[in-house]
């Protein structure tokens, strides 16, 4: 099983713990997670998160081929297998989320006197971690969110892994892809993507509903110019969600009682 998470540096894919499954096996489950949402992944950069699975040299470069197949990067590998590790910097990948504290500056000499001194003072003592920092510990569970304050013009794209809102209105041509849901606090009349990894669960939400162009997981609809027109003139707020594997609109209000 893969789950995918949005962090500051990217994308972090995390694969089950070990299983019999082959290392191939595992890839062709990302890789139909490309194929199904390659505008989302293109041009991105992804970590691993292989818990304690042990990995060849080969596999990680399988690994590297097929991210570059779709135009991402691998740029780091966390393991709690320590040949793993060994074989990831071996090939200039990172083995963390978060780069290595520096290494304290050299006390120089006319000061190691006064550090000596100061060193005799008591102070509270500061304990190491009981246990050395993997990855599990370096990224937070859940998926955050991109606020965005301004209008999202013709041929500006925004591509989150997590959810999008956007504070203003999406115009014609501009597109929106979200791994969570999208929230326009606004007039929507471009293209929105939610749950582009693979949730059907995600809504999109607008004050004011008149997309181009709307996808929910897998599931896709193109309102016609004539549908589009009347919700310009309604001007009310709607929510767009998957009900009876189609997507429908419903008013935000009583989607609202929906949730509840």
């Amino acid at each position: 099983m893969i789950a995918i998470k949005g962090f500051k540096q990217g994308l972090l894919v995390i694969f089950g713990d070990p299983s019999n499954e082959p290392w191939l096996t595992r890839l062709r489950e990302l890789e139909a997670k490309l194929s199904a949402n390659p505008g989302f992944f293109k041009g991105g950069s992804v970590a691993f998160d292989v818990k304690a699975t042990p990995l060849s040299e080969d596999d990680l470069r399988r690994s590297i081929a097929l991210l570059q197949a779709y135009e991402v990067t691998l740029w780091a590998v966390l393991s709690r297998d320590e040949a793993t590790r060994v074989r990831v910097r071996a090939l200039g990948l990172a083995d963390r989320l978060t780069p290595p504290e520096p290494a304290p500056a050299p006390v120089p000499h006319h000061t190691r006197e006064a550090a000596h001194v100061t060193a005799a003072t008591p102070s509270p003592a500061i304990e190491p971690p009981a246990h050395p920092t993997h990855v599990e510990e370096s990224y937070a569970e859940g998926t955050d969110g991109l606020l965005v304050r301004r209008r999202v013009r013709s041929g500006q794209v925004l591509r989150h892994p997590g959810h999008v809102v956007v504070i203003g209105d999406v115009n014609p041509g501009a597109q929106l892809i979200a791994g969570g849901d999208i929230i326009v606090w606004g007039k929507l009349q471009g293209s929105a993507h939610a749950g582009a990894l693979g949730d059907d669960h995600a809504v999109i939400c607008a004050l004011e509903m008149s997309p181009s162009f709307i996808r929910i997981a897998d599931a896709t609809r193109t309102p016609r110019p004539s549908e589009r027109r009347s919700r310009n003139k309604a001007g009310s707020a709607e929510m767009a969600r998957i009900e009876d594997q189609e997507i429908v609109f419903v008013a935000w209000d009583r989607a609202a009682r929906i949730f509840e």
